[in-house]
């Protein structure tokens, strides 16, 4: 009985010191959202990204077409890595107008 005491001693010990070092080596994860909006502020796309992330690899979302617009791009460009705030990127559109004028 004596033994079985002190191996349960040991094991209670080292399983305290195994979560103090598992404490001492836990870091925190700040994740952030890129959200794409069309020109009615309506969400397309929506990712959640962690801090730090690269971004070199990120694939754009499709923009649906738009009556008389043409699409332009986005507000701003992706940075290479994930920044620690949220971004909204809004599409960019140019009108499209066809003028004809006839001389006589």
């Amino acid at each position: 009985m004596k033994y079985i005491i002190i191996l349960l001693t040991v094991l209670v010990a080292a399983s305290l010191y195994t979560l103090e070092v598992s404490k001492a080596y836990a870091t925190s994860i700040e994740i952030y959202e890129i959200v794409f909006e069309d020109h009615d502020g309506q969400t397309i796309y929506r990712e959640y990204v962690a801090a730090g992330a690269d971004l070199s690899n990120f694939l754009l979302p499709e923009v649906e077409s738009r009556s008389g617009y043409l699409f332009m791009g986005w507000s701003v460009e992706l940075p290479e890595t994930m920044p620690n705030y949220n971004m909204v990127i809004v599409a960019q559109y140019m009108r499209a107008e066809l003028r004809v004028t006839a001389t006589t």
